[in-house]
């Protein structure tokens, strides 16, 4: 029995290779028809307009967010330019605080030699050696803020820290500067050493 191809299908399959062939053909001409109102040509300009649209709206977001981090970054440079002062500031009190503490250690050598009444010497001892001890507190606790902050900027933590030392500095002031009008000099020297929060 031979296998025959229906007449319907030849005539299909010729009818395609004949529209293929012309298409291939014409393919310049096929490009530029259009069917209803939408063209090929029109499809690929409107394609090409949406992508250079996208490539734009792209590179003006890129511009915006490398202008915002050139911000952050201006900001945290004066925000570490603040904070060094700020340390400086703090490390002047240490020292003042330390010499104070070795003076303390001076007089409380010359009371025990100059002062006959033993309970009164005792009594000073022992205040001495309170503020001592004070002072010795104090300076821990701003070491211990300044060293678990010394990489934050602008952080709760470092804001606490911050609140911390001044409430210690508050109580070590007038036992580092004994006399009022020195120690309110002092404290406007300190406040007006950095320049004006812009």
């Amino acid at each position: 029995m031979t296998k025959r191809i229906n007449p319907g299908l030849t005539m299909i399959l010729l009818c395609f290779s004949i529209v293929s062939g012309f298409m291939i053909a014409n393919y310049d001409l096929v490009t530029k028809l259009s069917w209803g109102s939408i063209g090929v040509e029109t499809a690929k300009r409107e394609i090409t307009e949406a992508k250079e649209s996208a490539i734009r709206e792209i590179a003006a977001e890129v511009k915006e967010q490398k202008e915002s981090i050139r911000l952050l970054i201006s900001n945290a440079n004066d925000t570490r330019e603040r904070m060094e002062k700020q340390k400086e500031a703090l490390n002047d009190v240490i020292r003042k605080a330390s010499d104070l503490q070795n003076k303390i250690e001076e007089q409380k050598k010359r009371i025990v030699e100059l002062n006959q009444s033993a309970e009164k010497t005792k009594k000073e001892i022992e205040n001495l050696n309170l503020a001592a001890a004070q002072i010795a507190l104090i300076l821990v606790r701003a070491t211990y803020f300044t060293i678990e902050t010394k990489s934050e900027f602008g952080t709760d933590r470092a804001t606490k820290a911050i609140q911390e030392v001044l409430s210690d500095l508050n109580k070590i002031l007038p036992m580092v500067i004994p006399d009022e009008r020195e120690r309110a000099d002092w404290i406007k020297r300190l406040q007006t050493t950095l320049p004006s929060r812009k």
